[in-house]
């Protein structure tokens, strides 16, 4: 895909209680050049300064939390896993937020078996989230009875925040399929707040249900249920782009990402994009690299944390 970069590089956690991290601490701060040892501050103002916040903190980092909590288990089909949790009011205020994820892991098991779990929706202190059987650490989370350890807040489960936090008393599409489906809600939310009108297509994908089609429609959001995103949702997108939406947000696998990609520089260069984070997580830090990424200069980038904001007719360099 050819066409001029425009990046904006940003830290999901710049400006948060959880700044300065392990990464301004170690001279690898993603948007702090004097952290990283160089001479002269060049970032991109973030409402926060993310080295003083460092020489105020005396080298401390604040940890986030880690409890554990009673969880109600429910299988929506063979394979779909539905868990609730009731965690603190300040905790679950900090998830209604558009690409919150918590880790989980089973009382007993190792912490090596976390899985990063997208938060669904939050209604008072009720945490949902939802799960697809895919590998040992579901199956250690479907196994499990009672309680599960909880680590979070973390915030980066989308990318392209700064787009739909901007998008303001237009229209906005959303298109889910699959697992993808988890970060509908919180993104229509944020769209809704904005005033925008809010169209959805949804499809059952790999999770083998449309489970948020209710929600959203509480919420005012116009849905259409497709079988198939392939065949069904993307002829319905492209007819959506006739409406110049300011935003079309893609939650699911990269391949809908580049096919929704595709249609809108096909049918409207000025209609922005944000999307679903598929990299692999393991430590949601920057620690672990185990979602390391390299830019153009050769620079590592872990995307647990990077947020990307792509200009508008620019290329989209993070789907390969």
């Amino acid at each position: 895909m050819q066409g001029a970069v425009q990046w904006s590089l940003a830290c999901v956690d710049a400006g948060s209680e959880f700044c300065p991290c392990y990464l301004g601490m170690t001279g690898e701060c993603l948007v702090c050049s004097l952290l990283r040892g160089e001479d002269f501050c060049s970032c991109s103002w973030s409402g926060s300064c993310s080295y003083l916040n460092q020489r105020w903190s005396r080298g401390r980092i604040k940890e986030r939390r880690k409890e554990e909590v009673e969880v109600e288990k429910e299988e929506l089909t063979p394979g779909l896993i539905s868990f609730r949790l009731r965690l603190e009011q300040e905790l679950v205020r900090e998830l209604n937020n558009p690409g919150s994820f918590l880790f989980l892991r089973p009382v007993g098991v190792p912490e090596a078996a976390a899985l990063p779990v997208s938060v669904v929706d939050t209604e008072g202190r009720e945490v949902w989230l939802v799960v697809v059987l895919a590998g040992p650490k579901t199956r250690l989370l479907s196994e499990t009875d009672g309680k599960l350890v909880v680590h979070g807040p973390y915030y980066n489960g989308v990318l392209g925040l700064a787009t739909l936090k901007s998008a303001r008393a237009g229209t906005a599409v959303i298109v889910a399929g699959g697992v993808g489906q988890s970060t509908a809600v919180l993104v229509a939310r944020q769209l809704i707040r904005g005033g925008n009108r809010v169209k959805a297509c949804l499809a059952p994908g790999s999770a083998g249900r449309i489970y948020v089609a209710e929600k959203l429609r509480g919420l005012g959001v116009e849905v259409t249920e497709v079988k198939s995103m392939r065949t069904e949702g993307l002829p319905f997108l492209a007819q959506w782009l006739k409406e110049k939406p300011l935003v079309v947000f893609s939650g699911g696998p990269d391949s809908l990402h580049r096919a929704v990609m595709e249609l809108v520089r096909k049918e409207d260069g000025d209609t922005e994009l944000g999307c679903s984070q598929n990299s692999v997580i393991c430590c949601g830090d920057g620690l672990c690299g185990s979602c390391v990424d390299f830019l153009a200069d050769g620079r590592r980038v872990p995307k647990c944390k990077a947020q990307y904001r792509i200009a508008k007719g620019g290329s989209h360099g993070w789907l390969k």
